[in-house]
């Protein structure tokens, strides 16, 4: 006799079938995961650079917006003009108001790092502009997660937890971002960063965990996809994430504020953006519709359900 699938695959419905049951989303995988990951850490390595006055930072954390994330957007778009015509929804859109956000930022943030590369901006204006860029820089770290939040077809998605999510990982990637490149650049790291790094890495755990769990809380199709993430279709990927990405990255900088070791910091980098990328890589691909036709989870189980 054949092995009986796992419970959550059961459930699954799949092609383009209109089906009553629960359906994996399928649109959205690297290329979205990729503009997500390089508007967290690019956003927070601009404000973080900017606060411990590391204008090389800035500038890197400029170009991985400006360049990275608008690339990986127009690549998922295909077409050049869609994504100008998501600009003119910015009153109902959380899209609009973050390419809105991320256009103003990248223009600002330019001004801020110009004397860095030698043009000629007076130093009080530059500072004027870093301070703007660094308010608007916020919105980007953080306005995918309400753009999934919105998302209320896959109730996995549609939380607060899922911005505050987002703005946490992107102050981590740009801290560890900024303390990994202060050390390439042979200048003094701020001990203050390497404490904070820990202290978020720490948040970070717990806020995945509240968020894993919570999702007990709204509704079958959110504790599907739950259960996708842990134990099924993404177990794997997510839970050695969470070890390389924050049990990792704990450990090395631990090490670093210990040790007084700074070039550990890098392979902390390294650990850090690997774990980073595929949480929330593992978090869209399990995404799943909830049924037009709520259909218990129990059912899976062979359990009697009227």
């Amino acid at each position: 006799m054949a092995e009986q699938a796992p419970a959550a695959r059961r459930l699954l419905v799949g092609g383009n079938q209109f089906l009553i049951g629960y359906q994996l989303q399928r649109e959205w995988a690297w290329l979205i995961a990729t503009a997500f990951f390089l508007g967290k850490v690019g956003a927070g390595l601009f404000v973080i650079s900017f606060f411990a006055d590391f204008r090389l930072g800035a500038l890197v954390g400029l170009l991985v917006v400006g360049v990275g994330k608008t690339t990986a957007h127009l690549l998922y778009l295909g077409k050049p003009l869609r994504f100008l015509r998501a600009v003119v929804r910015w009153r109902t859109s959380w899209i609009s108001r973050g390419i809105i956000a991320m256009a103003l930022f990248c223009v600002l943030g330019a001004v801020y790092v110009a004397p860095y590369v030698h043009v000629g901006v007076p130093h009080g204006i530059a500072q004027g502009f870093g301070v703007a860029a660094v308010v608007l820089a916020f919105p980007v770290m953080f306005y995918d997660g309400f753009v999934l939040k919105a998302s209320r077809g896959i109730p996995f998605w549609s939380t607060y937890l899922m911005p505050v999510l987002m703005l946490f990982y992107a102050t981590l990637g740009g801290i560890t971002a900024t303390l990994a490149l202060e050390t390439l650049a042979g200048e003094v790291t701020a001990r203050r960063l390497e404490w904070a790094e820990i202290g978020l890495l720490l948040a970070n755990v717990a806020l995945i965990g509240l968020y894993v769990l919570s999702a007990q809380l709204r509704g079958a199709a959110s504790e599907l996809a739950a259960t996708l993430l842990t134990r099924e279709r993404m177990g794997r990927v997510f839970l050695g994430a969470i070890a390389v990405g924050l049990g990792g990255t704990f450990v090395l900088a631990a090490v670093s504020v210990a040790a007084h070791d700074s070039a550990t910091l890098a392979v902390a980098a390294v650990t850090d953006v690997v774990g980073h990328f595929f949480v929330f890589f593992a978090i869209l691909r399990v995404g799943v519709h909830a049924p037009i036709r709520p259909l218990p989870l129990r059912a899976a189980r062979g359990e009697a359900v009227a």
